[in-house]
């Protein structure tokens, strides 16, 4: 029987939370920022539909090996020292995107701004573990979430906005500025959370691939975020190249579309603390798989049928984010920061394996999308409604 440890006692400010949720937003910023620029990325270096793809898949490449290092090896230094370093990494990231002479250089740097993106989204979990437990956990996360979620609608309204009068180039600009910036907030609000512990990494390493509820939740938060990343790859050339939209018609959209992942976010924190995680999960996936298959008809009505669609899914998506997470790391508080490493490294690598695929059959209509989401959801609805009701009777508790 093992003894847990004392939680520090750092009082949790609203400012505390604004910083965390920035530095967690800054995976997504840099998506939504530069996504209303794929047409023009395709013209400049002459790219292929898969060939735009692969500068978002290039980033969700990075984000998962961060994920996968980073967390452990806070694990064993501490929280803020390896988030001081990831934002410096962001940053050098934006800049060599910024002034990239060519496709290869620009991949490069969106694969270094993910490993950098990596580092404060898993170490923002992390701190949010050592800082929490059950409700009071999934509370701080939700705050945190909407701070997450809400700072990227501006970002596909600015990119649109800007890019006719800054090019793509300016738009990494803006992205070095917002890196610098929070590496001053990072540096000058978030304190050491890191309770010691002198188990070994192994033994941490072992402990979380043991937990079989920790597994089937992140089976579901591998889905989710590929389906999420699969929208954000496709959805410039679905609606700007096959229905027509102009960069700020896409804009509007993609903004509901984020209004709405905030709404699922919030929704869905509010109602696993009512009802618990897996039945938020079962109507989430299957609200999700049915509006996937809906995508395939509902390109006869144009824009009108897709948007409603696009934006249900965004939604679903939402309310299966704290539940899985908060599912994962339920049984996690020893070892928060290897749980989030294989979380996150697992979630975003299979995020950049799957977003690409509608490119690979060309995106002339819905139907490669709409292939792509299904499965995903299925897969997700089908863990929740099986695999998950078994690792909760199985997983170990905490004594």
């Amino acid at each position: 029987m093992s003894s847990k440890p004392a939680r520090p006692r750092f009082p949790i400010r609203v400012r505390l939370i604004v910083v965390l949720g920035l530095v967690d937003a800054l995976g997504p910023v840099s998506i939504d920022l530069y996504v209303p620029a794929f047409p023009e990325l395709q013209r400049d270096f002459g790219l292929t539909d898969l060939g735009v793809q692969l500068t978002l898949a290039s980033m969700t490449a990075g984000f998962a090996l961060g994920q996968a290092v980073v967390g452990t090896w806070s694990d064993r230094v501490g929280r803020r020292r390896p988030l001081l370093l990831a934002t410096g990494l962001y940053i050098a990231g934006a800049i060599t995107c910024t002034t990239a002479p060519s496709i290869e250089a620009l991949l490069v740097g969106r694969v270094a701004q993910g490993i950098g993106a990596a580092g404060g989204a898993v170490l923002v979990l992390a701190i949010v573990r050592d800082l929490t437990e059950n409700d009071r956990f999934v509370t701080l996360l939700s705050r945190v979430v909407l701070i997450t979620t809400t700072t990227p609608l501006l970002a596909p309204v600015t990119g649109a906005l800007l890019l006719p009068l800054i090019g793509w180039r300016g738009l990494f600009v803006l992205l070095t500025l917002t890196g610098i910036g929070l590496l001053f907030a990072v540096a000058t609000t978030v304190p050491e959370t890191l309770v010691p512990s002198s188990r070994p990494p192994a033994y941490r390493l072992r402990a979380v691939l043991s937990d079989r509820q920790f597994g089937a939740a992140t089976v579901i938060g591998a889905c989710t975020y590929a389906s999420v990343y699969t929208y954000v790859a496709a959805s410039p050339l679905l609606l700007r190249t096959v229905l027509g939209l102009n960069p700020p018609q896409f804009a509007a959209v993609f903004l509901v579309a984020t209004v709405a992942l905030i709404g699922g976010v919030q929704a869905g924190a509010a109602l696993v603390k009512r009802v618990g995680a897996r039945p938020v999960l079962l109507a989430a996936t299957s609200l999700a798989l049915i509006v996937a298959i809906a995508l395939v008809p509902a390109q006869r009505l144009g824009i009108d049928g897709v948007a409603p669609c696009l934006w249900a899914f965004a939604a679903a998506c939402g309310a299966c984010f704290p539940a899985a997470a908060s599912t994962a790391l339920e049984n996690q508080a020893d070892q928060a920061g290897t749980a989030t490493s294989v979380y996150g490294f697992t979630t975003f690598a299979f995020a950049a394996t799957v977003s690409p695929m509608p490119g690979l059959f060309g995106i002339t209509g819905t139907p490669p999308l709409a292939i792509v989401l299904a499965a995903t959801a299925g897969t997700a609805l089908l863990v929740s409604a099986l695999a998950l009701r078994q690792a909760e009777s199985k997983s170990p508790v905490e004594s």
